[in-house]
């Protein structure tokens, strides 16, 4: 049977459609970013992050405010006008410890962190430039670690609070209390408490009004480099889903009030180039968000050594 010339025009175009679709759904539009990590690498040893590019949704910006923008696709199906707001680059000694993180905002603003160690302790260097203002604002804080090299309090020095794991977690910021502020399992932080009230019963302390944290991890995936390794090491994996709880709230009660999705673009060596970042209320009237509207984009560029 032969196929007429029109015959063959129709499924050659045929073609091109699904190869098209496919390729908008899978890969980056301008360089080779992938949504499927199963036949990538795992990402090279010794990688540092060295620039960060953060947008969030750009609806109502206008003139200058529109930084780079462009439209993305939600999980959701969505699609979502977005543009820059924030540009950080970050430095490091030989010992792959951060020394600087200075952050390019809007307006010509920007905020710079300087760090310098010694065996003991910690000093920061804050620096901000604010709205309206043509100096900026300097604070310096000199912090106590621990003989691991991580900071045992917020700031300041003192009897130390915040205590690791034997893999460098930081587990409790309440070791006055029972229990754990972050649990992990098999080196993701299951569980983490971002504030909790107490009390006590027959001599015994009990906690209400809590406000929870729970996570859930691509497992197949190593989660991105460590930029505070003062802060100790985070979860091994990459997170896909974060679920915030309340417990005997004063005016939630107890139940879940908001969840987070992430998803990734990854590039053909297997690092993360992108992490965009969907939350939404589950519930009526909850109004917290982290980021604009529930929508955070995030873009990582490296240095490996």
């Amino acid at each position: 049977m032969k196929l007429s010339f029109l015959s063959v025009l129709f499924f050659l175009s045929l073609l091109a459609m699904a190869l098209s679709c496919k390729k908008d759904r899978d890969v980056h539009p301008t360089e080779e970013w992938f949504t499927d990590p199963t036949n990538l690498p795992q990402p090279p040893q010794g990688c540092k992050i060295v620039k960060t590019t953060y947008k969030d949704p750009s609806d109502g910006r206008t003139g200058d405010l529109l930084w780079e923008p462009e439209t993305i696709t939600l999980d959701d199906g969505r699609k979502m006008p977005i543009s820059c707001v924030a540009k950080t680059t970050y430095l490091y000694d030989n010992q792959n410890r951060i020394l600087e993180i200075r952050t390019q905002l809007l307006n010509n603003l920007y905020w710079l962190y300087k760090y310098t160690y010694t065996r003991d302790f910690i000093i920061t260097y804050q620096e901000y430039l604010a709205l309206g203002t043509t100096k900026p604002a300097i604070s310096i804080d000199t912090t106590s670690l621990n003989d691991q090299g991580l900071i045992n309090r917020r700031q300041g020095l003192g009897e130390p609070f915040y205590f690791y794991s034997q893999d460098n977690q930081l587990v409790d910021r309440e070791p006055d209390r029972p229990g754990q502020s972050q649990v992990y399992v098999d080196g993701n932080m299951f569980e983490y408490v971002v504030y909790q009230s107490w009390g006590m019963r027959d001599g015994e302390w009990f906690a209400y009004d809590r406000f929870l944290k729970h996570y859930s991890y691509l497992t197949t995936r190593p989660n991105l480099p460590v930029i505070h390794q003062f802060r100790g090491n985070e979860s091994h994996n990459l997170p896909l889903k974060e679920i915030w709880q309340l417990e005997s709230s004063p005016d939630f009660g107890t139940q879940t009030v908001y969840q987070k999705t992430y998803t990734y673009w990854y590039d053909q060596l297997g690092q993360v180039k992108r992490r965009i970042v969907h939350g939404k209320p589950l519930i009526g009237g909850w109004l917290i968000e982290d980021d604009l509207y529930g929508v955070g984009v995030t873009d990582f560029e490296y240095e490996c050594s």
